[in-house]
């Protein structure tokens, strides 16, 4: 089994099979590509400390297992106080998927503490390992991302019962080889989860791919597990949206949002 999403020659960088989809075997799911396009936002230097606060990803194509990709980086604002900077990824010539991404100035702030009204969660320790079986579906053919390359542990049968989605995330392979994982893009690589963390429909019957990722962070994830708090709304005209509340074990540290397109299993998904 390989041991990264990506290796890396260069500029190029060549996916494994551990970033494959659970809604195709030809395509990535969206972890892999927004951790690939945080980490190359986030490698841009900066004239002082900053932190990404912000990452908007648009998944506009399935990006390629099986084609290597390039990732580029422009950086559109460079300042002392903030930097913003996109980047796109490109497969065979073709662009796949791109980013947004916003850097704002560190720096010791005497404020009061902001956790006062948070109850924190049942730990990782407390919570159950995700059973994919349990889906129905046999998929042990291949190597996929939220099956070989993270763990998932749920707290009241998240990803598989209808309603709020409590869950925790770690990433237990390098989003490059060869490299250490940052904070940033561990948590990057991770948001994606969120989609399936909360569904107000049967995964089993409905697909509900996100063409989006949109990540917001107040401070960078302590240690290896991420938190998430979902809520999926789902509406007949075909579209729905999930949002997440993400948290370490010592707090909060952002939210995610995401898109969704909404079609029966019987149906092939398109973006």
């Amino acid at each position: 089994m390989p041991n990264a999403l990506f290796t890396r020659d260069g500029n190029t960088f060549y996916p494994t099979g551990l970033t494959r989809s659970f809604w195709s075997d030809e395509a990535q799911h969206g972890g892999p590509p927004v951790g690939l396009l945080g980490r190359a936002i986030e490698n841009v230097p900066t004239v002082i400390p900053m932190q990404v606060v912000r990452l908007t990803v648009d998944l506009f194509r399935e990006v390629p297992v099986s084609l290597p990709l390039t990732v580029e980086t422009d950086v559109v604002r460079d300042g002392r106080r903030i930097q913003v900077v996109d980047a796109v990824i490109t497969a065979a010539g073709r662009k796949v998927a791109r980013a947004s991404g916003l850097k704002i100035r560190t720096t010791d702030v005497a404020v009061p503490s902001v956790n006062a009204h948070w109850n924190q969660p049942p730990g990782p320790e407390e919570a159950e390992v995700i059973s994919w079986g349990r889906f129905g579906f046999d998929q042990t053919g291949h190597e996929r991302f939220h099956s070989h390359s993270i763990e998932i542990r749920t707290i009241g049968d998240s990803f598989l019962t209808p309603g709020e989605g409590l869950s925790w995330v770690r990433l237990t392979v390098p989003v490059v080889e060869g490299e250490e994982t940052t904070p940033f893009v561990r948590t990057a690589t991770l948001s994606d989860v969120g989609n399936g963390n909360s569904m107000a429909l049967d995964g089993r019957e409905w697909l509900y791919v996100n063409p989006d990722v949109n990540l917001s962070l107040h401070r960078l994830l302590e240690g290896e597990w991420l938190g998430m708090r979902s809520l999926a709304h789902q509406h007949p005209a075909g579209i729905g949206c999930a949002d997440s509340l993400i948290f370490d074990e010592s707090g909060p540290i952002g939210r995610v949002g995401q898109s969704q397109i909404l079609e029966p299993r019987s149906d092939s998904a398109t973006t």
